[in-house]
């Protein structure tokens, strides 16, 4: 059989080649498998970890505040609360 390149009739679009080097390869694969962090990702999770930190101090600060400055209602006002039921409109 004789085969001539000028004659492309039959020929179909397999798809992209995907081309990279060995350490791109590896690179991603490790990625993938989660063994390594890009450093952006590490970076946010490091500024996240740190404004985590942040709010729970600002929280405790807020929730020692309130404990000194909040009364607490008289036991009698607490046991003997009417109990009440509104109807229901519609």
């Amino acid at each position: 059989m004789n085969f001539d390149s000028s004659d492309n009739s039959d020929t179909q679009f397999a798809g992209k080649i995907k081309t990279q080097t060995f350490k791109q390869f590896q690179l991603e694969r490790l990625i993938k498998d989660g063994k390594v962090i890009p450093a952006s990702k590490l970076a946010e999770a490091k500024e996240l970890e740190l404004q985590r930190a942040r709010d729970f101090e600002v929280a405790s600060v807020d929730e020692e505040r309130h404990r000194r400055s909040a009364s607490v209602a008289p036991g009698d006002k607490l046991e003997n609360q009417p109990l009440t039921r509104e109807r229901f409109k519609e």
